[in-house]
């Protein structure tokens, strides 16, 4: 699939590496690329832990996965929660 840009983006904005924030969500570094490269779509917990080391709102971390499988273009909509 590829690398979700935006999201490593905000990793390497708060991070030197994917593998330093790996250590602060006490996950596998492995499991993070999994995330990162598009491999493996987070589940909520996972995406509530992305979003509480990112320093960022629920909200615009799913944003990040769902506007990936929107397939009419819904991913202009704002989600609300």
């Amino acid at each position: 699939m590829g690398k979700i840009f935006e999201l490593n983006g905000l990793i390497h904005s708060h991070y030197s590496s994917e593998a330093e924030l790996a250590r602060v969500l006490n996950w596998t570094r492995q499991r993070l690329n999994r995330i990162t490269n598009g491999d493996k779509e987070p589940d909520l917990e996972e995406v509530r832990d992305l979003a509480n080391a990112l320093h960022e709102p629920f909200d615009k971390i799913a944003h990040i996965f769902l506007s990936r499988k929107s397939p009419n273009g819904d991913n202009n909509r704002k989600m609300v929660i």
